[in-house]
């Protein structure tokens, strides 16, 4: 977090900018490498959703 001694227009009211929205990049993958470690099916189209998970899973005899 930088905090700034200048006014910006653009900044939050409390004077500040950060990139903690970098920490979440990680987070869709991670979810979907423990469907895939769960179930064994890898789905990789966004979002992870039930119909494309029950569209890959093996047929029941």
């Amino acid at each position: 977090m930088i905090f700034l001694d200048e006014v910006d227009p653009l900044s939050s009211p409390m004077k500040a900018k950060s990139v903690g929205e970098l920490g979440l990049c990680g987070v869709a993958a991670a979810i979907a490498n423990a469907v895939y470690n769960a179930t064994g099916v890898r789905i990789r189209d966004y979002p992870v959703t039930l119909d494309k998970h029950l569209a890959h899973l093996p047929r029941m005899s």
